[in-house]
């Protein structure tokens, strides 16, 4: 059953306006966030419902630090999807220069940090929990010349209850039939970065992770093992980012219970995804070499992401989302067009499945209005 998590407007409104105040007299609080209204055109829909101009998001942020000791928290409020939730919630304390540990609700270390895309839709790793992921647990970072490590251990997702989906990141869920939780993760992240060529930087990493998980009707302990090879090469205005996973479920289902697959859930419904393949990415980035009075840079992007499952009922997921971003004072704007296949949340039923439904091509317009604070 789903609980519902509210903090009143006219509670978060107040600290919002006082937050001018509160930087005046020093406090050891910072506050920011965004507000964010979305235009979307949707192919797939009835002719008289395929776009409209909606408020998507309020997000409040909350940072400081004191001494060795930094904290930050992020909540948001979606009106578009009727839920709010935590992103992240951690507390850092910096040893030396070498050393950090965090903990709290706390970023994965998966991948390409600190995400895997440059678009407001993210890339297909982030709906199957491998881009921009926040669990409970702690993770140790040791950066010294041109190495980072990070080493991680989480407890269990941000919520410690699979059947909660009213969530910002994506997590194995208990939908009532596939009914499973994470129940202690292992990430292992090593990243190096150095001038290979005069005038770039290329950062070259591998990720680990183990994830112990639990079914909830046999009460048996399943696992899931993945690995990833990620590179990012920046050259002046250009940029590229590739990077490849590999994922499989072992999971310890009821007798006669698939096994091919799992429940995942993120902004307040559950997805059925594939419980085993691949994921690709494949991103280059462009800045514009022009530079405008009132305008940041603007920075055009084509990213494809592609999920290949393995199983007897798999289907291959993907999106391609074309766009540019910018910024003008505290309004910054995306705009996208997104290409999914068989890919949920660009109107498909599912990730890495056959599961019948909309397979052909979807395409989306998606204009992103946010004024951050």
């Amino acid at each position: 059953m789903n609980r519902t998590r509210f903090i009143p407007f006219h509670l978060v409104i107040p600290i919002m306006i006082a937050s001018p105040a509160l930087a005046q007299e020093d406090k050891p609080v910072e506050i920011g966030g965004h507000v964010r209204a979305n235009y979307s055109y949707i192919d797939w829909q009835e002719s008289a419902f395929r776009d409209g101009l909606e408020f998507e998001s309020l997000r409040l942020n909350l940072s400081g630090d004191y001494g060795k000791f930094s904290y930050k928290a992020e909540y948001r409020w979606y009106e578009n999807v009727s839920f709010n939730t935590v992103r992240y919630a951690d507390v850092t304390y910096t040893h030396d220069e070498y050393w950090q540990v965090t903990g709290g609700i706390t970023k994965v270390p998966f991948g390409l940090l600190p995400f895997a895309s440059n678009n407001f839709w993210f890339s297909a790793n982030y709906y199957i929990g491998f881009e921009d992921d926040y669990d409970a647990g702690a993770v140790v970072n040791y950066e010294r010349g041109n190495w980072s490590i990070h080493g991680g251990y989480f407890l269990n997702d941000e919520y410690n209850d699979a059947a909660e989906f009213d969530r910002y990141s994506f997590d194995v869920a208990d939908d009532g039939e596939f009914r499973n939780k994470e129940d202690g993760q292992y990430n292992l992240r090593v990243n190096y970065s150095d001038n290979i060529i005069r005038g770039a930087t290329t950062d070259i990493g591998m990720s680990l992770q183990q994830t112990e998980v639990l079914n909830l009707d046999t009460v048996d302990e399943g696992d899931m093992r993945a690995w990833a090879v990620h590179l990012r090469h920046q050259q002046g205005d250009v940029k590229v980012e590739l990077q490849y996973t590999d994922y499989d479920y072992d999971l310890k289902a009821p007798s006669g219970q698939r096994r091919d697959r799992l429940a995942f859930s993120g902004f307040g419904s559950p997805v059925m995804m594939a419980s085993e393949g691949r994921s690709y990415i494949g991103n280059f980035v462009y800045t514009l070499p022009y530079k405008f009075k009132e305008l940041t840079p603007i920075k055009c992007y084509s990213e494809y992401s592609k999920i290949d499952p393995d199983g007897p009922q798999s289907r291959p997921s993907s999106q391609w989302v074309n766009g540019c971003s910018f910024g003008w004072s505290k309004l910054y704007v995306y705009i996208d067009t997104i290409q999914g296949k068989n890919m949920w949340f660009s109107g498909g039923p599912g990730l890495g499945l056959d599961l019948g439904g909309r397979q052909q091509t979807t395409k989306r317009l998606n204009i992103s209005l946010g004024v951050y604070f």
